[in-house]
């Protein structure tokens, strides 16, 4: 089966090889990835990101030194939320909300749960990123 395979493919001059996102140049920790900093290379890598729309927008976790390829495990949605930013803290339950400010104790991408602390109370609340970068207070 593999012979055949490799006969057809030679013959129709298709390329086996899946494209894989590559640093143009080097991307440090906790940088936004842009779309001027990969590009695609004609080359299978394992764990490797394989389409630009996947990486670009994203986080890195750890530095990705130019001519690497971009591994999926290395990519993080980017945060929306810094550690200690003053942000707008919601709580809203049967019709009732309440608005405050607090400090986050945690950096935080949407939709991650963080801690945080009301300045008001001084009290620490649990609340979950919005995309707009405030905090949806958890009861």
């Amino acid at each position: 089966m593999r012979i055949l395979l490799t006969l057809v493919l030679s013959f129709t001059g298709t390329s086996v090889f899946a494209e894989t996102v590559f640093a143009r140049n080097t991307i440090r920790a906790r940088e936004v990835i842009s779309a001027d900093a990969v590009f695609l290379k004609k080359i299978e890598t394992a764990g490797a990101a394989q389409s630009l729309e996947d990486v670009i927008g994203s986080e890195a976790k750890r530095a990705i030194y130019a001519g690497q390829p971009v591994l999926v495990s290395n990519i993080t949605q980017a945060a929306a939320i810094e550690r200690n930013e003053v942000v707008t803290a919601i709580f809203e339950l049967n019709g009732l909300t309440i608005s405050t400010e607090a400090r986050a104790l945690e950096r935080g991408a949407v939709g991650d749960v963080i801690r945080a602390m009301n300045l008001t109370s001084r009290n620490t609340i649990r609340a979950e990123v919005m995309a707009h970068g405030s905090l949806r207070v958890l009861p």
